[in-house]
């Protein structure tokens, strides 16, 4: 009879874990004000590290994605980026050169930036960078009332040499530069240009 409770109880927790989690992805990420980063989730494995983070932008998944679709205007609205320039561009990819200053250090590499946009999805992967190789997800979903747009970012990155730095200070450069995407994206969507009302049909 015990056992039946416990297993009982162990049911339930997990119910209200489920139910909470589902609250939060449908109706808390939605209200209030937020932060740059409404989650983050980062676990290392040997040489790799393996990431998620999510934020919300407060505009429409179409806007949002038009203002991630240009990452050669980084130098515009990024703190961090002192050089951002286009290198190739084809088809749905995109080439980019950047220049990084992450947690006080100046970083060169380059990115290739490939565009999905039926899907609401951008996928990143390194060119050129000596230190890591990134792999990544971009993935934009729509808020009920389609005012809204939760942005949500998987991947890895995977040390290319040896490096004595500490887990606790590769995880603050991560953040910190996905808050920095967070933050050029915002800006970026603050200089679109406004729509143009149609005209009235005569």
């Amino acid at each position: 009879m015990k056992n039946i409770f416990l297993g009982v109880l162990v049911l339930i927790g997990v119910g209200a874990a489920s139910m909470g989690w589902w609250y939060y992805r449908t109706v808390a990420a939605w209200n209030g004000p937020v932060p740059e980063i409404l989650s983050e989730k980062m676990e290392k494995d040997a040489d790799t590290m393996a990431i998620e983070f999510t934020s919300r932008i407060d505009a429409p998944v179409e806007t949002v994605f038009r203002a991630f679709s240009e990452p050669e205007r980084g130098a515009e609205f990024s703190n961090i980026v002192r050089y951002s320039k286009l290198v190739q561009s084809e088809g749905n990819r995109k080439v980019v050169e950047l220049e990084m200053v992450i947690l006080g250090q100046p970083q060169r590499l380059v990115l290739a930036f490939t565009f999905f946009p039926e899907d609401r999805r951008v996928t990143i992967q390194t060119v050129e960078n000596p230190m890591s190789e990134l792999n990544g997800t971009y993935s934009f979903t729509t808020s009920p009332d389609g005012t809204k747009t939760l942005l949500t970012y998987t991947g890895t990155a995977k040390d290319k040499v040896k490096m004595p730095i500490p887990l606790a200070l590769q995880k603050t450069a991560l953040r910190e530069s996905f808050v920095a995407s967070v933050q050029a994206l915002k800006k970026g969507l603050a200089a679109q240009p406004a729509p143009v009302p149609a005209k009235n049909a005569s």
